[in-house]
């Protein structure tokens, strides 16, 4: 007679030392119902337990839309949590934690025809045991779907995403009673999803507020919106550098450097607006490798990166020598030149931080490689960017915007051509005088063009005669984007 699965089996899995546990959290809208599915999905591959990913991506489907279709009332949008943790040889938990206390109750009698309850009707049939309780904060529920693995490979696991930390210590491996499939309605504490996400804003996620997207948390938005009150530009900066990064890949893709290391890279953008995306549009075939040390930005990209040619890890930049030892990027042939994207990144490392990964990526590149910068300026706008370092000094954050002056120091190892470095102005926004945001919005009165960052194009020293790379310097030819001089005369 086979084990009867109980809530203590749930439990033992979750505190398992020889677990390993993934999350991501997503916005309370449709389309994380099928980020959802394919982030455990491939979690699942990751871990090699393919066979089991039919049953666990439906579940994380269905509980993923019942998140967000039973919302609490009047909430313009919440947040949600989905996670998987695996059990070498023993288990697979699937867990959606969402902002809304009301537990679920499975009707008694489901009719095939109704859509109502539909969700944990399939949970029930799937699962071999699951639970919904009360979240240990107080703020909402788990649901969790328990699924034997005894068949499945018991090697070591590997680790991607946000751990979950163990389940409290109150919650006890109490029988969960003669139905296996069985809701306790007293039942606390045990199998809490990291409210942390929720809770604190993430860099990424702001500046995919700032630019119009969707995956990011009342948190980030907050934040947002006290960044726009320090620069009312701050929009238009993040797009412009951001089109500005897509013209500088497309540039040296079509100058024939087709491998990119997407430093930084960032939550991905819509369909079409990716590094992928506009590194193929202009050559074709590319190689790209994705690389970031927020957990959650990496879940992202393995749940939206189709092809053999894209990859994604998780690296701290402060640890330049282990991120380039990492397996990923050894996708990328070093025979060849390669790219490598540091858009936006180097604000939120210091100057020793900064010198360390610039001089481990000119020791690793290969020649005729390039690095192109993207960099937050502080001389258009001095006071804004001192507003922006305040907000984010607020939030926990530190924020380093430079000068030209304090930027050019930190490549004196470097072929810059300093004369060719780009500003990246903000179209028909001028420098005022005036603090009224709708002067400077409007540029009433400003004589000077205001500008949110630079961007530079940086060789390994020993090109600096060489020109086997045609296009590629600091005027990249085909880019429409003015030089600082031409900026400043405008």
């Amino acid at each position: 007679m086979s084990h009867r699965i109980t809530r203590g089996d749930l439990l033992r899995t979750l505190q398992s030392p020889k677990a390993v546990s993934a999350c991501l959290a997503l916005p309370s809208r449709a389309e994380s119902v099928r980020t959802a599915r394919r982030f455990v999905a491939h979690q699942l591959q990751a871990w090699g337990c393919e066979a089991a990913e039919p049953s666990t991506a439906l579940v994380s489907s269905e509980l993923a839309t019942n998140a967000i279709k039973h919302r609490s009332p009047g909430a313009e949008a919440q947040d949600f949590l989905v996670a998987v943790t695996f059990e070498p040889g023993v288990a697979l938990v699937v867990q959606v934690s969402d902002a809304n206390p009301g537990l679920p109750v499975v009707k008694a009698r489901q009719s095939a025809l109704a859509t109502s309850g539909r969700g944990l009707f399939l949970v029930t049939q799937v699962a071999d045991y699951w639970s919904a309780s009360p979240r240990s904060d107080g703020e909402g529920k788990v649901v969790s779907a328990y699924f034997r693995v005894d068949q499945v490979s018991t090697d070591p696991p590997r680790a991607y995403g946000l751990g979950l930390p163990e389940a409290a210590a109150s919650a006890t491996s109490s029988s969960a009673g003669p139905e296996a499939h069985r809701l306790d309605q007293q039942e606390t504490g045990g199998g809490m999803l990291p409210s942390h996400e929720f809770s604190r804003p993430s860099v990424p996620r702001v500046h995919n507020w700032l630019g119009g997207d969707v995956w990011n948390f009342d948190a980030d938005r907050i934040v947002g919106k006290e960044l726009l009150e320090a620069a009312p530009w701050l929009r238009q900066a993040v797009a412009a550098a951001r089109d500005h990064g897509q013209q500088t890949v497309s540039v040296l893709a079509r100058s024939g450097i087709v491998q990119f290391l997407d430093l930084g890279c960032g939550l991905p953008q819509k369909h079409g607006h990716n590094t992928h995306d506009a590194a193929k549009a202009a050559a074709g075939e590319s190689t790209v490798v994705y690389v970031d040390r927020d957990p959650s930005v990496c879940a992202h990209y393995r749940s939206m990166l189709e092809t053999s040619q894209e990859r994604e890890c998780q690296a701290d930049f402060t640890q330049p020598e282990a991120l380039l030892a990492h397996p990923a990027l050894a996708h990328l042939d070093r025979s060849s030149p390669i790219a490598v994207l540091l858009h936006e990144v180097l604000p939120w490392l210091d100057d020793e931080q900064t010198r360390h990964l610039l001089a481990a990526l000119q020791a690793w590149l290969p020649t005729g490689s390039v690095l192109s910068v993207i960099h937050a300026a502080t001389d258009s706008d001095p006071q804004a960017a001192a507003g922006l370092v305040a907000v984010y000094r607020n939030a926990g954050i530190t924020y380093r915007p430079r000068s030209l002056e304090q930027l050019l120091a930190l490549f004196q190892s470097w072929d810059v051509d300093v004369a060719g470095i780009t500003a990246v102005p903000l179209d028909r926004l001028r420098v005022v005088g005036s603090r009224k945001p709708v002067s400077r919005l409007r540029g009433v009165g400003g004589r000077k063009p205001l500008y949110g960052s630079y961007a530079v194009l940086a060789r390994v020293p020993n090109l600096l005669l060489d020109r086997s790379c045609p296009g590629v310097g600091p005027e990249p030819a085909g880019a429409s984007v003015p030089s600082l001089a031409e900026a400043e005369r405008r």
